[in-house]
């Protein structure tokens, strides 16, 4: 018994030596190095997912995406830890008991490659510029702690080349201080990093609003012609100068507008020339709608006959050619791709005049100088270093804190490369080479100089938006429930809960078919939008079916003709177009209920309490059912029921029963359901919430985003609502 005790407390003993032992050697100096390399590494990384995540959202709503994208900025895995992570690792290397040249470059390049990013990762849209006002105080402190490790360092450095190293990044990081303060100077953007946040945007809008309420008086006295874009003074750029000298927007020859773009005699913009599909003139029309569009950001408007004329230009020139629903598309696609820059990256101050020079000159040297750091690295790190000098080396000698530096340094190289490559390409960059180009004469002449701005206008190496129409469909996800262990009271303090029927399906693409559809009934419209009972008429169905159009809210209409459309799908399934377009804008319009109630024209919180009752329902009424015929025979025995019970599963198999009855075919009834969710689609597109709509544009965009842009443009208004029944009684209808 003696002996086992004894055994046990020499096993205790010698665990107690070994954890004290490893306790010791994680306050040694290489244990201190290994850590502030691993959290340099670690900052690297993030500051590298930074760059590369920041333009994502906007493309891509994909589910693991928007968690990655909503952690980097819920959470701060980006932009705040990354700035802590900064400012922490200075501070350890001010407090090592050891030196090392290499804590001077790893400073500064994090620092600098913090900086350097042109654009801002953002999740929770316009909210997340708000927390962005200590910025400069937060860079302050981060210069005053590297000034003084660059100082101590400069005075304690035993070797020339060490030295040299030093002084190598306390230039580089000069100039870049110096070219960031330049910019900010020429820009005038001290008060706010962002155009979204500050009083620049106010004064530019109100030069354009100003403006604007007298275009349409002041233009063309003719009839304006929305082809050749005669009479359209709409101002593309040069607004700058008016705005430095406090006067009155009036165009002079520094001003480029829309109709001297159409004008331009060189070949460039020729329509027999470089210019045939007239897609670099729509760059610039995108630009010149996209400062209109700003205005609402600011609580502006545009008189009645502005908007009249814009939706002259919508419908008589970008929507009266062939395939025009391809172009109007595309010209609203640029646009909103200028709305989400303005809002949430700093494009809208490097683009200004002198200050891209400045950014051009930045990241070039911030090129050279780090590939001229790594040579530095490599021939300090060459020499004989002394003995005592704390570092990490493989059993070769070759010197694991040089590979380090190699490695953070090429990454940073590679990423400037990037953003200059994107930044010379981008539509900011084309707006200004092509208003340039219309601005001297002298360019029309030569032949290289047209070429080389052609090349660049017409790179497109990513789709701005992600194109896609998400979708949600009733019947197949009303009985999914969340699952508890990560959508709980708990798990409620950090992410957004999910309701009960709350799953997506897989998203469509959106189809040349769906666009063509949703714009015939936007050419239609006289300027005042219906819900639906315009179709029903033109196909002669009012009669029998506008009574699901006068329901008590605009969200009971899109889940009761869903829950029909999704009867017919099943009952009548073609492959046709019609087919195509109904199918999808009905989940797609189901979707924007549970997922985007705020894009509708119903309150959010109504519109989850008619979803939270119709899952309810669905849920009692579909007990049982588990396959989708079942569900459909189940459904269509709750419609020819004779009960007076107020229920929308009830209504929407009601509506599916009728439509099945038109008795004209299958290949009618998806010519009224496509017509129909057509226009409905045009109809919710109206809104005033023009901040619901920036917040989608980090998350992929949305289709009635784009449909929105449009409608504003063309002033349009929902018509006033009729008398609505109420959920106490069913609507009438005839038998």
């Amino acid at each position: 018994m003696r002996d086992l005790q004894k055994s046990q407390m020499e096993v205790v003993n010698k665990t107690l030596t070994e954890a004290t032992a490893v306790m010791k050697t994680l306050h040694t100096p290489k244990a201190s190095l290994i850590h502030i390399e691993s959290l340099v590494c670690l900052t690297a990384m993030l500051l590298l997912l930074r760059t590369i995540f920041g333009s994502l959202g906007r493309r891509h709503n994909v589910r693991k995406l928007k968690f990655m994208l909503w952690a980097g900025s819920t959470l701060g895995l980006v932009d705040t830890i990354s700035s802590f992570f900064i400012t922490y690792t200075l501070g350890l290397m001010h407090e090592t008991s050891f030196q090392t040249e290499l804590f001077p470059v790893w400073a500064t390049f994090l620092i600098v490659f913090f900086r350097s990013s042109d654009s801002f990762s953002a999740y929770n849209g316009l909210e997340d510029n708000d927390w962005r006002k200590n910025y400069h105080w937060q860079r302050l402190f981060e210069n005053i702690l590297l000034a003084k490790l660059l100082s101590m360092h400069v005075r304690m450095s035993p070797m020339i080349w060490g030295v040299m190293t030093i002084w190598g990044v306390m230039t580089i990081w000069g100039v870049f201080c110096l070219l960031q303060f330049a910019q900010l100077m020429v820009s005038k953007k001290a008060k706010s990093l962002l155009t979204a946040q500050g009083y620049d945007l106010q004064r530019s809008t109100k030069l354009i609003s100003d403006y604007m309420s007298s275009e349409h008086q002041t233009s063309d006295p003719c009839n304006p012609d929305p082809i050749q874009m005669r009479g359209y003074n709409y101002v593309v750029r040069g607004e700058e100068t008016t705005w430095v000298n406090g006067s009155p927007l009036e165009i002079t020859d520094k001003v480029v507008t829309v109709v001297k773009v159409w004008a331009c005699q060189g070949s460039l913009l020729s329509s027999t020339g470089g210019d045939k599909d007239g897609k670099l003139k729509d760059i610039c029309l995108s630009f010149s709608l996209y400062k209109l569009l700003s205005l609402r950001f600011c609580s502006y408007s545009l008189p009645k006959e502005a908007h009249k004329k814009l939706w002259t230009l919508i419908r008589n020139g970008l929507l009266e050619e062939k395939n025009g629903y391809e172009r109007a598309f595309r010209v609203i696609e640029v646009e909103l791709s200028f709305l989400f820059d303005l809002l949430y990256t700093k494009c809208p101050i490097i683009f200004q005049p002198v200050l891209w020079q400045l950014k051009v000159t930045e990241l070039l040297l911030l090129v050279i100088g780090s590939q001229a750091t790594i040579g530095l690295c490599f021939a300090s790190y060459n020499l004989n270093r002394p003995q005592d000098e704390v570092q990490l080396a493989t059993s070769g000698g070759l010197s694991i804190d040089v590979l380090v530096t190699s490695l953070i340094l090429t990454l940073f190289t590679f990423v400037q490369l990037g953003q200059l490559f994107f930044m010379a390409i981008s539509e900011w960059a084309k707006v200004s080479l092509l208003c340039k180009y219309v601005q001297t004469p002298s360019w029309h002449e030569k032949k290289c100089m047209p070429k080389l701005i052609g090349l660049i206008c017409r790179m497109r190496s990513r789709k701005p938006w992600e194109r896609k129409l998400r979708q949600y469909s009733l019947l197949e996800s009303h009985g999914y429930t969340p699952p508890l262990w990560l959508y709980n009271q708990i798990t409620a303090a950090y992410i957004d809960q999910k309701r009960d029927g709350k799953k997506e399906s897989k998203p469509a693409e959106l189809s040349s078919e769906v666009k063509q559809a949703v714009f015939h009934y936007l050419m239609l419209n006289s300027g005042v939008l219906e819900n639906g009972e315009a179709s029903l008429r033109l196909n002669q169905v009012a009669g029998k079916l506008s009574w699901a159009c006068r329901l008590e809210t605009q969200t009971q209409v899109i889940i009761v003709w869903h829950i029909a459309t999704s009867i017919c799908e099943h009952e009548v399934r073609i492959s046709d177009s019609n087919f195509l377009v109904a199918s999808s804008l009905s989940k797609y319009l189901a979707y924007l209920v549970e997922f985007s109630p705020e894009l509708l024209p119903n309150h959010p919180y109504d519109s989850e309490f008619v979803f939270d009752k119709v899952i309810i329902e669905s849920r009692k009424l579909l007990k049982g059912c588990t396959t989708g015929g079942e569900k459909i025979r189940k459904l269509k025995e709750i419609g020819n029921t004779t009960d007076d019970t107020s229920s929308l599963m009830k209504w929407g198999a009601q509506l599916g029963q009728q439509l099945l009855d038109v008795g004209e075919g299958p290949n009618f009834i998806w010519k009224v359901l496509a017509e129909f969710w057509a226009e409905l689609m045009v109809y919710v597109a109206p809104s005033d919430d023009a901040k619901a709509h920036a917040e989608h544009l980090v998350m992929g965009g949305e289709f009635v985003t784009h449909l929105w842009a449009l409608v504003s443009h063309a002033g349009m208004e929902r018509e006033p609502p009729v008398e609505q029944p109420t959920l106490n009684r069913s609507p009438s209808r005839p038998n």
